[in-house]
C-alpha cells in the first residue's frame, strides 16, 4: 500500500477490515497516538503502546500508516488542514492591508492555536503538547516545518510590512521563538499551570497578555552588530 493511500484512508477499503471499521481503527490510532506523544514524548511511546491503548491489532500502525514516522506525519497533516484554513481566513484580511497593525498580525498568529487549545471534545488541546514533542525530536521536527512553510512565508511578509524598521533576519529570529513559545504556553503543562496559579485563569486575559507580550517582543529595538 502506498503512503498516499494510507494517508487518505484509501487502504481502509480492504475487505479484511471493511470501510467503516478500518476508518474507525485508523481514527482511533491517530487520536491515541496524539495523546500519548503529547504526554510522554516521541521516544517515550512505542508502536505497541499505541496499538495496546487503542485496543487495535499489533500490526495496525504498520497496516494503516507504514511506520511510526508516517503516523506522526499523518497526525500533523490531519490537524494542519483545519488550522491552515483558519490561518488562511485570518491572513486574507491582513494581506489586503498595506500597513497592518502589529497587534492584529500577532492576534491572527495566535488565535487558531488558542482556539485549538480550547477544544477539549475534539482533543485539540493534546495537539499542542504533540507539537512540542515533535519539535523536540531530532528526526521528526522537520515534519512541522514541511507542513507550515507556505503559511510561515505569508506571516513573515505581513510582519515585515507591520515592522518596516526591524531587519528581516531579526523578525525571522523572533518569529521562530514566538511560534514555539505559544505552543508551550497554551498546552496543558507546567507553564500554563504556573500562569493559572500566579497570573490568571481567564482565557481572554491569557490571550490578551500573550498578544501584548509578543507584539512587544517583535517591536523591540534591534541591536546593531
Amino acid at each position: 500500500m502506498s503512503r498516499s493511500a494510507r494517508e487518505t484512508g484509501a487502504g481502509d477499503t480492504n475487505p479484511r477490515n471493511g470501510n467503516s471499521s478500518g476508518e474507525a481503527t485508523r481514527a482511533k490510532l491517530l487520536r491515541t497516538a496524539e495523546r500519548l506523544f503529547a504526554k510522554n514524548g516521541i521516544d517515550g511511546v512505542s508502536v505497541r503502546d499505541i496499538t495496546g491503548t487503542a485496543g487495535a491489532n499489533s500490526a495496525a500502525v504498520h497496516y494503516h500508516f507504514g511506520s511510526k514516522q508516517d503516523l506522526i506525519a499523518a497526525i500533523l497533516h490531519r490537524r494542519m488542514e483545519a488550522l491552515g484554513a483558519r490561518r488562511e481566513q485570518l491572513l486574507a484580511d491582513l494581506e489586503a492591508d498595506e500597513k497592518p497593525e502589529l497587534r492584529d498580525v500577532v492576534a491572527a498568529l495566535l488565535l487558531p492555536t488558542v482556539e485549538l487549545s480550547r477544544d477539549r471534545r475534539g482533543g485539540g488541546h493534546h495537539y499542542l503538547g504533540f507539537l512540542v514533542a515533535v519539535g523536540e525530536h531530532p528526526t521528526s521536527m522537520h515534519l512541522i516545518t514541511d507542513e507550515l512553510d507556505p503559511l510561515t512565508a505569508r506571516y513573515l511578509s505581513v510582519l515585515e510590512r507591520a515592522l518596516p524598521e526591524v531587519p528581516r533576519d531579526v523578525i525571522l529570529f523572533r518569529f521562530g521563538i514566538a511560534k514555539d513559545l505559544v505552543n508551550r504556553v497554551l498546552r496543558q503543562g507546567a507553564v500554563r499551570e504556573w500562569l493559572r496559579r500566579h497570573a490568571s485563569d481567564d482565557e481572554k486575559v491569557l490571550f490578551d497578555q500573550l498578544v501584548d507580550f509578543l507584539a512587544g517582543a517583535f517591536a523591540a529595538p534591534a541591536r546593531a552588530f
